[in-house]
């Protein structure tokens, strides 16, 4: 997984989790942590006195000659821009200032602090470059915003040290930097966490707290990705507010992901600094300009550097690539849905098809003439249940009612080669248990693995209402005398697909001139309200307040008063009614 991907997992995790404290931090020995010279601290700290004057720093300064001569060039620089030449320290003090000469020595502590030699493996020129456009932005934006520009400068310098400082105290990792260099800030700060469980942020703070840094550099530096958990005056939160900005300033030039820093850039010093867009690109498009002159000034070797304008034909060429992607996959996503629609209306087309050749398995006998009626709706576009009726040539009338286990394409084709063998059989074979016999045998023979058919069959004399019936594992026949129930016949064989050689029997009775109701399950399930079904009692209830009605009417009434119940059909519903003689 690259640095990118693993940075963005992390970082909304470490956005939420600003601790003020850290286990890492608090094992941290001060005396492993690189120091900046003894020399710069005395004068850093006599510049915070008030009563200190320009002859008592100068004096400071002399005794160290190096920084005394880094002091006098750097005043000179163009960077700094001061009026005629200064050729000496107390002159150099007197121009400057104590605030400006304070920033100027902790900067040039700073940066010597730690030697490219102590960390031999890594790029500590790009660190500081980094940091010295951090620096650069920073003081760009207190010009705009009028907040004092050496020390916005000296925070953007800084505000990364902790970072140079857990290479330092975790070589092992120096592998990583050049991956660490091309992120975003938001990204680089969560895989900080994921490498070395702390921040930069957090051991920056505590360096500063430990060299007894001003207050305004030591928030800074430790609060410019995360707010501060206690109440911090204005002034020190602009600053963390510049800090934060100088960063997404930086990494416009820097990281990989130029779009995502730029929107965020723009985003920031449009919220923090109320700064439109066209005043952030003019200041981006100077920062170049800006930091040769800082680099010159401060004695660092930045090489060539990318201009704005780069920046933006960069960015611009990756937002072309991205629209040309998305156009790629807009014209993949029309290729995929004009198939889809093209194989979905040839599915219509054969389910209209199924359809209709289950249509044509139904009866098309005369059911007033057989007393036998039926109606079939389907959960799907084709149905797993079917019910069949026809006229024997000895005047008898064969009837059955089955439901094939599942549902869909499979329980259809199931049920019309079933329907089939029923009508083909029937006509030749009046005794029911025999039927289902042979239908028994053809359909273990070649049913799929797992399915079966439960069918309930019968023959019925409509001159005498004599009926044999045979159920192989279908729900019980319902016998009915107007609104009340007089009988019920259950299953006494098992469903049929599940084995060769199974035994069928028959019952037989008189129907008189009492209802026989065929049901499949769809009807006890059909639901009542959200937790309820429909359930046995319910439906005779339901027959029974139809009874009145004629056969035809009754059936239509029944289903109907189920679909008003539930606005879908979840499984298919079957009814097939069977009248004695009237």
């Amino acid at each position: 997984m690259s640095l990118h991907t693993l940075a963005r997992t992390k970082r909304q995790e470490d956005d939420t989790n600003k601790m003020t404290t850290n286990p890492v931090i608090e094992t941290i020995n001060p005396s492993e942590l690189p120091i900046p010279p003894e020399g710069a601290f005395r004068i850093i700290h006599a510049c915070n006195k008030e009563n200190s004057d320009a002859h008592q720093l100068g004096r400071l300064l002399e005794r160290d000659p190096v920084l005394t001569i880094e002091i006098l060039r750097i005043a000179n620089s163009a960077y700094f821009g001061f009026s005629g030449k200064i050729t000496t320290v107390s002159r150099a003090v007197a121009v400057i200032g104590q605030r400006t000469l304070r920033h100027i020595v902790l900067c040039v502590a700073m940066r010597d602090a730690l030697k490219p030699g102590q960390l031999p493996a890594l790029s500590v020129e790009t660190f500081w470059t980094n940091a010295l456009r951090r620096a650069v932005c920073a003081r760009a934006l207190a010009t705009e915003t009028g907040l004092d520009v050496d020390t916005s400068f000296t925070v953007g310098l800084l505000q990364d040290f902790g970072l140079l400082v857990l290479f330092y105290l975790n070589p092992h990792r120096i592998a990583e930097w050049p991956g660490l260099a091309e992120l975003a800030p938001d990204d680089r700060y969560a895989m900080e966490r994921q490498l070395f469980d702390t921040t930069h942020d957090q051991v920056g703070q505590q360096l500063a707290e430990s060299w007894n840094l001003p207050q305004e550099l030591s928030l800074a530096m430790g609060f410019h990705h995360r707010h501060p958990t206690y109440e911090i005056e204005e002034s020190s939160a602009t600053y963390c507010h510049i800090a934060q900005c100088a960063d997404w300033m930086s990494a416009v030039f820097s990281c990989t992901d130029k779009r995502h820093s730029l929107g965020n850039c723009h985003a920031l010093l449009e919220k923090h600094f109320d700064l439109p867009r066209s005043e952030t690109d003019r200041l981006l498009s100077q920062t170049n300009e800006q930091l040769t002159e800082a680099a010159q000034a401060f004695g660092f070797d930045i090489g060539e550097q990318v201009s704005y304008a780069a920046v933006i034909r960069q960015a611009n060429m990756r937002l072309l690539e991205e629209n040309q992607n998305i156009q790629e996959m807009n014209w993949q996503l029309e290729n995929v849905l004009k198939e889809r629609d093209r194989v979905a209306a040839e599915l219509k087309q054969e389910l209209d098809l199924a359809r209709e050749v289950q249509r044509s398995l139904l009866p098309m006998d005369n059911a007033d003439q057989l007393k036998v009626f039926g109606i079939n709706l389907s959960a799907k576009a084709v149905s797993g249940d079917f019910y069949d009726f026809l006229k024997l040539h000895n005047g008898k009338v064969a009837f059955c009612i089955a439901d094939v286990s599942g549902k869909g394409m499979h329980a259809a084709l199931l049920m019309a080669k079933t329907s089939s063998l029923f009508h083909c059989l029937g006509k030749s074979l009046h005794d029911p248990a025999k039927l289902l016999t042979m239908i028994n045998r053809e359909i273990v023979e070649t049913s799929i693995h797992g399915m079966f058919i439960t069918m309930a069959a019968g023959v019925i004399d409509p001159e005498t209402s004599e009926v044999m019936l045979c159920n192989a594992g279908h729900l019980p026949v319902l016998r009915m005398r107007q609104s009340q129930p007089v009988g019920e016949y259950p299953a006494l064989s098992p469903p049929l697909g599940i084995m060769p050689e199974t035994m069928f029997r028959n019952e037989t009775f008189n129907l008189k001139e009492d209802s026989l109701y065929l049901y499949t399950d769809g009807l006890l399930e059909a639901k009542v309200t959200a937790q309820e079904r429909q359930g046995k009692e319910r439906l005779l209830t339901l027959f029974g307040k139809y009874a009145n009605k004629q056969p035809v009417e009754r059936l239509q009434f029944i289903v109907a008063d189920l679909r008003q119940q539930s606005e879908e059909i979840e499984d298919d519903m079957t009814l097939l009614l069977i009248e004695g003689t009237m």
